[in-house]
């Protein structure tokens, strides 16, 4: 059985990268000079959490660098950043002990440095190690508090992730009714946030419990659901699972007409990602259905393909599956020898793993390969060997569910007696501070009849003051200088710390160049940092690429670009919306929901593009800016929605228009800075007009060209003023 019970980590990192090229990039930075010490440990942490898919010893390195240098420097933040990623090296490390004292000290920092809703990753972190380590106790009692958390800061997306690790938890302790309970509550919040992809993914994990507890007829209704909900997103990848399992199921149920359709549905699903591991699956599968239906010679073909496709030194677990598969036909075909060979091969790979399920299965294929064969002797080896170890799982299943259980009441009675203490003591601190205040009230009285005496010196006091009060006034001016100084320098410090920030969450030009070859960006911030992004992403055969404008520039623009380029990929890649002009809609909507208060309209203006790759064809939502197609030396202006992405007048929903396109076109979009640029002879706009004008001359010129042509012209227009906004263009040449 295949399930997607998966425990998902929360905030870990908040710029996770995966790509060899981002490590030799970073890598050459370390050798750059930095403008802050923050910037350098900023530096080492994101190494370090690099590393952490290529080398624990590498991500342990520079995690020592970071952490030094941040605590030298008294860098609190470098200091957690680097904890959150020590605590992740150590639980791959199998360093429980290690990640569960990183993870407590970060939780008291978080609490130090009132960072509550940051508890949330953390808590679930501790819960995740405490989950792997076997203590289901505490880590249910660690995702129970990050839910609690989640909850106070309404952050209904991470707590349903939470239930679905709580889930897990119930389920890895044996206590299925409370994990199915979890997972339901999960798809109950889901009402709420609408996410499917998650919502078929908690339907998956209720099938799972209900298969191990052998109730097929309620794993494949749930299977169902969640099949259904994952063939609207084309999740092939979670379809693939899916589909896997009802096989088993419906095997298990002698529905054979069943399993044969869902087995096509899985070939299907297999040339799509035409992976290996996917074909594995596929006639591993198809395998075990034939051998049910006593087609025995095509059963073994479809092993032997399955075998060819399996990694031994890889994944032992599934070669030692499909070794045992085998090991059942030629049992069924009569081929005892080679039935015993197979048996062993795949025992012997079970031993290796910690799978005792597996080894049980594998003990008693042989025991009846070896009964049928005659030999008793070694066959009732073998079965004792299987109810031995059966009897000793059930044995520690049931352990494990009271010491759960029993760790749960613990927890709570302790917690119970925490809180007596804590009114205990409020009774205390009640009593002390009346009494205090008695005190304070004769003090009070005292202190009174001092004042009034004193009043008759002050006046020849004051003259006496009045020079060392001026000198005093020169020297707090000149120190709050150099505090200012001190101060700018910080911000500045910050400042480039965000900018690198948001370089990182602009899409990366190695994604951009793959789907889009003849592409490029021409971007230029007002200040630092920018309200303008070029934002995109990748799901479902479908390329969606953002050139917006958000409202200010500088600081307050680059948080309402981190703002709206959240909810974009919350839009797509979370909820599976697809149109861009929807997509636009529920940018809007959580825009309005949660920062257009008190009359404030922040949001932006611009341009969602939707390549789709299967067909070919080009979607696209506009707020308020217009793409354009050079086509044939002639400028086409294509229509945009009059009102932004936020809280307007206008509050209709985006239209979703397409694009005819043909080989040779050049599209192209822009935010109005570029336009609205003062220059020239006169110090006047240069203007839409002139900007399309430029821009029909320069489809003329090479496309790796263009960006710096673009900022040649730009700098010519503008001369010797300023910059009045933040500058973004894009163009792709069509083929």
């Amino acid at each position: 059985m295949r399930s997607w019970i998966l425990v998902t980590v929360l905030f870990v990192c908040s710029l996770a990268q995966g790509q060899t090229p981002y490590l030799d990039s970073l890598r050459l930075a370390l050798q750059k000079p930095v403008s802050s010490d923050t910037m350098r440990v900023f530096q080492y942490n994101e190494i370090a959490w690099t590393y952490l898919d290529y080398s624990l010893d590498s991500t342990y390195f520079y995690l020592q660098k970071g952490l030094e240098l941040a605590r030298r420097k008294h860098y609190a933040n470098g200091v957690m950043d680097a904890k959150n990623t020590l605590g992740v090296y150590y639980r791959l490390n199998s360093q429980y002990p290690e990640a569960i004292r990183t993870y407590e000290e970060l939780i008291g920092l978080r609490q130090k440095y009132h960072q509550e809703n940051k508890l949330v990753g953390a808590y679930s972190n501790l819960g995740s190690v405490y989950l792997e380590k076997g203590n289901y106790a505490q880590a249910l009692k660690n995702y129970q508090e990050a839910i609690d958390i989640a909850r106070k800061f309404k952050d209904d997306e991470n707590v349903l992730i939470l239930y679905t690790n709580l889930g897990v938890a119930y389920k890895s302790s044996g206590l299925f009714d409370q994990a199915v309970k979890a997972f339901q509550e999960g798809l109950e919040l889901n009402k709420q946030i609408r996410n499917e992809e998650q919502e078929g993914r908690l339907y998956l994990n209720i099938a799972t419990v209900y298969h191990e507890r052998q109730m097929y007829g309620q794993s494949v209704k749930y299977h169902q659901i969640a099949k259904e909900i994952m063939e609207k997103s084309n999740n092939y990848r979670t379809l693939e699972t899916i589909l896997y399992n009802l096989t088993l199921d419906y095997r298990n149920t002698k529905q054979f007409g069943k399993a044969k359709n869902t087995l096509e549905e899985l070939h299907t699903v297999a040339q799509k990602l035409d992976e290996d591991e996917i074909w594995l699956s596929y006639y591993h599968a198809q395998a075990n259905y034939l051998a049910d239906i006593k087609q025995y010679d095509q059963a073994l073909e479809a092993a032997n393909r399955a075998e060819k496709m399996s990694n031994q030194e890889a994944d032992l677990l599934n070669y030692a599956e499909v070794q045992l598969t085998k090991a059942s036909i030629y049992q069924s075909m009569g081929k005892t020898a080679l039935a015993v060979k197979h048996g062993e091969i795949a025992l012997d790979a079970f031993l290796d793993t910690e799978d005792l399920n597996a080894q049980v299965r594998a003990y008693k294929t042989l025991s009846e390969i070896l009964q049928k064969a005659g030999d008793h002797k070694k066959a009732l080896e073998y079965f004792e060997r299987a109810n031995n170890l059966k009897e000793k799982m059930d044995l520690e299943s049931v352990t494990n569910q009271i010491a759960t259980l029993n760790s749960l009441n613990e927890l709570d009675r302790k917690e119970q007696d925490l809180a007596l203490s804590k009114q205990t003591n409020q009774r205390i601190s009640a009593e002390n501070e009346r009494k205090s205040n008695l005190i304070f009230g004769l003090f009070l009285i005292g202190g009174l009849i001092v004042i009034s005496l004193a009043i008759s010196f002050k006046s020849n006091r004051d003259k006496k003051k009045a020079n060392a009060l001026l000198n005093r006034q020169n020297e707090e001016i000149e120190a709050q200088k150099s505090l200012i100084e001190a101060k700018q320098t910080e911000i500045l410090d910050s400042i480039h710390y965000a900018k690198r920030i948001q370089e990182s969450l602009l899409v990366q030009r190695r994604l951009l160049l793959e789907t889009l070859p003849e592409s490029f960006i021409f971007f230029q911030p007002k200040d630092i940092v920018s309200g303008d992004f070029y934002w995109a992403t990748r799901r479902n055969g479908k390329f969606y690429l953002a050139i917006c404008d958000s409202t200010g520039h500088g600081v307050p623009g680059a948080f309402m670009s981190a703002l709206n380029m959240t909810l974009l990929g919350e839009a797509i890649n979370q909820l599976g919306i697809e149109e861009p002009g929807q997509i636009f809609n529920h940018v809007r909507s959580r825009l309005v929901e949660s920062i257009s208060h008190d009359g404030a309209r922040d949001g932006m203006d611009g341009i969602l593009f939707c390549f789709d790759e299967g067909n070919k064809s080009l979607t696209y939502a506009a707020a308020y800016n217009s793409p354009i197609v050079i086509r044939d030396e002639e400028l086409i202006k294509f229509p945009a929605d009059k009102m932004p992405v936020g809280k307007s007048d206008a509050m209709e929903g985006f239209k979703t228009y397409s694009i005819e396109t043909k080989e040779g076109d050049t599209l192209f979009a822009y935010t109005d800075g570029y336009a609205d640029q003062f220059g020239g002879e006169k110090g006047k706009k240069l203007k839409l007009a002139n900007l399309n004008a430029y821009l029909k001359e320069l489809t003329k010129e090479r496309v790796s060209d263009r960006p710096h042509l673009l900022q040649t012209h730009f700098t010519a227009w503008k001369g010797n003023l300023d910059q009045v906004d933040d500058v973004c263009v894009f163009g792709v040449k069509i083929s």
